[in-house]
């Protein structure tokens, strides 16, 4: 899948075209709004991700041309390419401005990775597959623009149903699919097979590729489900050219990203504190009343790309400091009192960018499942059902995609009038609960839940945005087993999960003996 970036922040740019890379995406990078228009004109690409304060042309502009064009003109290139717009402006009337151009998704600044590999993954999933990649394991190749496949060089048929399987796999190298996932990604609601017929499915195109010459391909996974074995080496038509292959470690498991944060922090450093010292300048100016409105709007627009930028780098406090002198920065008048504050905090984020940067915590997960994943209580654990409620459908999906490569069976639910009968007829090992609803309020709910004996015993994770305390003791007294802050990290949430689907376990074993 190719990826073109427009981001004016180089040190983001970068650091979103190494994890991007990292996850096997073609991505070209533009530097400004222009750039990355004179690109779309010139090249097709599956996905446009793109930032909204850009120079020469920002972001809302680019979607409205590039629609507006398109109807015009049917044959310019991306008129229908997925938009993924990156904002630090956390404000409904920016996102309804973006979406109303003809963008597709919007994520704000900061956000993590794992978030807007998910979101990506989404707007590609929706997309159009004229204009795939060539997908290559050993000879064996698949051309989903002319839906052939082909084993040394010979073309050979496969049906509907093969084809989808095969090219599935191969797009997918690293994954998983259970049998619930085939079925999801492969087959109509009103034609759910059973798990024989997905069996027979996967025989048959093992079969068919055996009479072929291709032996040894797909590799079952005992307790998860089917994965592509790594040796063929699975590629997209620039890396055959290139001769590159890309291999996979650990495709059970989701990998950490390989984005040297500390790297590019201390290589990208001093840009910010150049911007840093524009806002400097304007404060300086400002106190002795020579302060021009172009310094002033220039002021703004750097601390706007900080407040964006540098929560990336889990700089949060500097992060808050830039939003607070953005808001201060369009204050009108600035008198004292707000001269004050502006050099308070300007010389509070300058301390904060000149220490070191915070050591992110190590995947922890990753590692204690990857010791303990032949053992029968982890199998256990894959086979767990989770329901997922929240009335926000986007992050039920994000929340999914964190979860399912880990092999979770995974229902989800947007509607809370439906939540007791959706309760009785999963009957989940653990349940997702998001603390602000529209219809329910999610502590309600889960007193409730274990106010009904049936339920006392069932995990629940609340997740919220709100990390106060007393919202946080407001959740565990109204018996909730654990809690989740958003923006969700995604070794953090399995992690708890993993936890309390153990500690089920156990509870249950425990039980058990006694009786």
């Amino acid at each position: 899948m190719k990826v073109l970036l427009i981001e004016d922040d180089a040190a983001i740019a970068e650091l979103l075209r190494q994890s991007l890379t990292a996850q096997h995406y073609l991505v070209e990078v533009a530097a400004d709004g222009q750039e990355g228009w004179d690109l779309a004109e010139a090249f097709a690409y599956d996905l446009i991700l793109l930032d909204l304060m850009l120079p020469k042309l920002n972001g809302i502009h680019f979607c409205q041309r590039l629609r507006h064009e398109g109807d015009r003109r049917s044959q310019l290139l991306n008129h229908s390419t997925p938009i993924l717009l990156m904002t630090a402006e956390d404000v409904s009337s920016h996102r309804v401005a973006g979406l109303d151009a003809g963008a597709d998704d919007y994520i704000v600044k900061p956000f993590a990775l794992d978030e807007l590999l998910a979101r990506v993954r989404a707007l590609l999933r929706r997309g159009s597959v004229e204009r795939s990649p060539l997908l290559q394991w050993g000879q064996l190749q698949l051309d989903p623009s002319a839906c052939q496949a082909s084993y040394n060089s010979q073309p050979f048929h496969l049906s509907s149903k093969e084809y989808s399987l095969l090219e599935l796999f191969l797009r997918h190298p690293q994954r998983i699919f259970s049998h619930g996932t085939l079925v999801e990604q492969l087959w109509a609601l009103e034609n759910t097979p059973t798990e024989n017929a997905v069996r027979a499915q996967i025989k048959g195109l093992r079969k068919r590729l055996k009479e072929v010459g291709v032996e040894d391909w797909l590799e079952t996974v005992y307790g998860l489900g089917y994965r592509l074995k790594e040796s063929g080496g699975v590629r997209d038509a620039t890396e055959v050219e290139k001769g590159e292959v890309v291999s996979s470690e650990q495709p059970a498991l989701p990998q950490p990203h390989p984005s040297p944060i500390n790297t590019f922090w201390e290589e990208y450093r001093s840009q910010y504190c150049d911007r840093l010292s524009i806002i400097e300048q304007a404060i300086a100016a400002l106190q002795t009343q020579t302060l021009s409105e172009t310094l002033r709007q220039q002021a703004q627009r750097e601390a706007h790309t900080l407040k964006g930028s540098l929560g990336l780098f889990n700089l949060d406090d500097a992060s808050e400091l830039s939003r607070q002198l953005e808001q201060l920065l369009k204050t009108d008048p600035l008198g004292p009192l707000q001269q004050a504050q502006l050099a308070a905090l300007v010389s509070r984020l300058r301390q904060s960018i000149e220490q070191p940067l915070p050591q992110t915590a190590s995947k922890p997960t990753a590692r204690l499942v990857s010791s303990n994943a032949s053992s029968p209580s982890f199998v256990l654990l894959q086979r767990s059902q989770l329901l997922l409620v929240d009335d926000d459908a986007q992050l039920l999906n994000i929340v999914q995609a964190m979860l399912q490569p880990w092999g979770f069976q995974i229902v989800l639910l947007s509607r809370a009038q439906q939540f007791w009968g959706t309760l009785e007829e999963v009957k989940p090992d653990l349940l997702l609960l998001d603390i602000e609803m529209s219809e329910v309020n999610g502590i309600d709910l889960c007193q409730a839940i274990r106010n009904d004996s049936r339920w006392d015993d069932l995990p629940i994770l609340m997740i919220s945005a709100n990390n106060e305390d007393e919202t946080i003791q407001r959740v565990f007294m109204a018996g909730a087993d654990d809690y989740v802050s958003k923006p969700i990290r995604t070794a953090e949430l399995v992690a708890r999960v993993i936890r309390r689907l153990e500690h089920a376990m156990v509870v249950k074993k425990l039980r058990g003996l006694e009786q």
